[in-house]
């Protein structure tokens, strides 16, 4: 008897605890990784007859470029792995062979830096300029595993087939994972658009630099970009023609696609997890140096009733190359066909497509539909508003993430940076349910404002879509994108607060609390030296306007006569940790009172038999 009471108890305690538990290891897993943590690096370096030339600040241009990749090889992490190949080094313009003349003169490799340093100091000018070929030969160098990143410096134009551009646009097609950035050292005209071609093609960015300092920069920059990508991360996903066939995607898992170069349709299936919720699907992704896309997304039910649609467009040139969107099944109610539909279907179409497959991202979130009547109305952000902070740098340096995961988590404060032409850099912070986003960037009022500079700056939420209120001016009519003539002009931009709205497709406003990301874009001449920007963020306003479920969230095909039994959904908002706690005790109480009660009875009989 007293095993079995022992048993009962100690079951009664285990039950007691499930609730908690339960709630404890609920979390949705979500898809993650390192960018960059597995990538490869492999610097493809002019030595063509033109680099003996001197530059505009004395010395040859292979000097300066020597100085320069030997200071910022010394810099890189010694973990990662990188080698060296040239082009034009070896055999004169017009020898046989001349137009294959390219060696890779250090293997990718960690640990490698006195070898690289060495072999960048024994380069002598000499030959043609056969990029195209050297092109081919580094992307064999890198292998075809992981993130991997060729860094091209040269001069001048290539005087030798292949085109480097038709071959920059046949190795990314066929290479999601690859890019090629481009640095131009004090080029002319014609040598910058084809360079720029090569980066445009290559996915990757180009920069323009003129004298050695800027050339040190910008391979600084361009080599940590290698590791740190504008990098898409997830489960990887392909989306179908039809729906019966497409992919499954859940709430709480990230997901990885490409807009193809071509207009078919893609599709994909979102599982819901809880009848009668609010489903969000974000889209995210960078568009290359060049070109544009346009892609028609909606979110329908299977029988094709539909439930949100957005288009979402990226336009030829880095200042608007972060595209972004939302689709949403909030159409009102929980009974709603949107909200109770299993599974809704999204489709994207590329009507605009892009020159070479773009990847983007899949952010799927699921919330349970709130007490609306409970809840304030959503309001526009305010118009007019000011900057409570002081943009005056006193939370010190930091670097921005180069994509939104890889951004760090940063407080509200005043933050300065150092960014290159067409850079962007990405910072996140946290919001709350009735707390509003704003930014403020400008030039350092200290420091010369580059020629032809402007700015750009995105807040997106937490499933990736661009939340800020574009028509909300600072008091001064400073805007989210606009140039920079003078040291310290100013880009800002403000969120709506974060409320609940049940027809999100209407406004673009901030529905959802938690990490949103701050897109800071910078432009200016080509050429120009990094400038330094004041970044600063804010969250304003108190948390307030949470929203609690409604309890009412209804299954599909299933609908109910007032008092009639629960469905599953009904079941699925009851509370079951606390339930299960409470009979847990209930339990170990009876369990209780079953022992004082035999326990009487034993005494009672002692007493007898006595």
């Amino acid at each position: 008897m007293r095993r079995s009471l022992a048993a009962l108890i100690v079951g009664a305690m285990c039950v007691a605890g499930l609730g908690s538990a339960a709630a404890l290891n609920a979390s949705p897993s979500r898809a993650a990784g390192t960018p960059g943590a597995d990538g490869a690096l492999v610097v493809v370096l002019d030595a063509s007859g033109s680099m003996a030339e001197p530059t505009a600040g004395g010395g040859s241009r292979m000097a300066a470029a020597q100085s320069a990749a030997g200071v910022v090889i010394g810099g890189i992490p010694a973990g990662n792995r990188v080698g060296l190949r040239v082009f034009g080094a070896s055999m004169l313009a017009g020898q046989p062979g001349a137009c294959t003349d390219s060696q890779l003169l250090v293997p990718i490799a960690t640990d490698n830096r006195h070898q690289l340093r060495s072999a960048i100091d024994g380069i002598a000018p000499y030959g043609e300029t056969p990029i195209g070929f050297a092109l081919q030969q580094a992307e064999q160098d890198l292998g075809d595993s992981g993130q991997r990143a060729i860094l091209l410096v040269s001069d001048g134009i290539a005087n030798c087939e292949p085109d480097p551009c038709v071959v920059a646009g046949e190795l990314a097609q066929g290479d999601m994972q690859l890019r090629i950035d481009v640095i131009g050292f004090d080029v002319d005209a014609a040598a910058r658009q084809q360079l720029e071609c090569v980066a445009d093609r290559g996915r990757g960015d180009y920069l323009d630099v003129s004298e050695a300092a800027s050339l040190q920069h910008a391979l600084e920059r361009l080599s940590d970009r290698a590791f740190r990508p504008f990098n898409v991360v997830g489960e990887a996903v392909v989306g179908t023609a039809d729906a019966e066939s497409a992919p499954t995607l859940r709430p709480g898992v990230q997901y990885v696609d490409a807009v193809r170069t071509t207009s078919d349709a893609a599709r994909y299936l979102v599982r819901r997890t809880t009848p009668g919720s609010v489903v969000h699907v974000g889209l995210a992704g960078r568009l290359p140096h060049d070109g544009s896309l346009t892609v028609e997304a909606s979110l329908s039910t299977p029988t094709g009733e539909p439930c949100d649609a957005t288009s979402i467009a990226a336009l030829s040139g880095d200042r608007f190359s972060v595209f972004s969107g939302r689709l949403s099944a909030a159409e009102g109610s929980p009974e709603h066909t949107c909200a109770t539909a299993e599974a809704l279907v999204l489709t994207l179409e590329a009507t605009v497509p892009p020159p070479v497959p773009v990847a983007f991202e899949l952010r799927i979130r699921e919330q349970p539909w709130p007490d609306v009547e409970a809840l304030p109305p959503p309001v526009d952000a305010e118009r007019g508003w000011s900057l409570a902070a002081t943009p005056d740098a006193a939370a010190g340096a930091v670097v921005g993430g180069s994509s939104l995961n890889d951004a760090p988590l940063v407080r509200p404060g005043s933050y300065s940076t150092d960014m290159l032409p067409s850079e962007f850099q990405f910072f996140r912070v946290h919001a709350d349910w009735g707390q509003t986003v704003r930014v403020d960037a400008r030039l350092d009022p200290d420091l010369p404002a580059p020629p032809n500079a402007w700015g750009i700056l995105q807040v997106l939420d937490p499933v990736g879509a661009d939340v800020a209120a574009l028509l909300a001016t600072t008091a001064d009519g400073t805007r989210w994108s606009q140039t920079l003539p003078e040291p310290g002009a100013a880009v800002a931009t403000t969120t709506s607060p974060v409320r609940f709205d049940a027809n999100p497709g209407l406004v673009r406003r901030a529905l959802m609390d938690g990490e949103h990301v701050v897109a800071v874009g910078f432009g200016a001449d080509a050429g120009a030296v990094p400038a330094r920007l004041l970044v600063t963020i804010e969250v304003v306003g108190e948390v307030s306007g949470a929203p609690g479920a409604s309890g009412r969230p209804t299954a599909a095909g299933d609908r109910q006569e007032p008092g009639t039994a629960s469905d599953a959904a009904d079941l699925a908002a009851v509370p079951w940790p606390f339930i299960a706690t409470m009979f847990g005790i209930g339990l170990v109480l009876i369990a209780l009172v079953a022992l004082a009660v035999w326990l009487v009875q034993r005494r009672g009989r002692r007493s007898f038999d006595r």
